[in-house]
């Protein structure tokens, strides 16, 4: 079986203003659009912790996983269960950032989601009924 890598960019800036932490859209919005819930506002930025913390672990001067949760004074298994976020179906992601996503989808789902493969992950989606 061949593997291919997907890299997925996210076009968005972290930024602090106040002593707080942004996400800065391309058009300069730091502000979530009107409808989204606080659920919806924690994937989001589960999903973009996840893939930042995978490139800087991928790019950056970390020997591991260990070295960059204890030099970002994170919990391993923390670091572990969010870097889990990025073996998540494209198509998920994207209805996620979109905020397309089912309504009774919340983190909790997207972490079980992601021991499974690509497929098996839309086919959940598609059967679920939020319960």
């Amino acid at each position: 079986m061949e593997t291919e890598t997907i890299i997925i960019h996210l076009p968005l800036k972290p930024r602090r203003r106040a002593g707080r932490k942004y996400l800065i859209a391309p058009d300069g919005a730091t502000t979530p659009a009107m409808g989204e819930t606080p659920q919806l506002q924690t994937m989001q930025k589960a999903l973009v912790r996840a893939h930042l913390w995978r490139q800087e672990i991928e790019s950056g001067p970390y020997d591991s996983i260990t070295d960059f949760a204890r030099k970002n004074r994170q919990d391993e298994a923390y670091v572990l269960r969010q870097l889990s976020l990025t073996f998540l179906a494209p198509a998920i992601i994207e209805s996620i950032l979109d905020n397309t996503q089912p309504r009774y989808l919340t983190l909790q789902h997207l972490y079980e989601l992601t021991t499974l493969g690509w497929d098996e992950q839309k086919q959940r989606m598609r059967s679920s009924n939020g319960g």
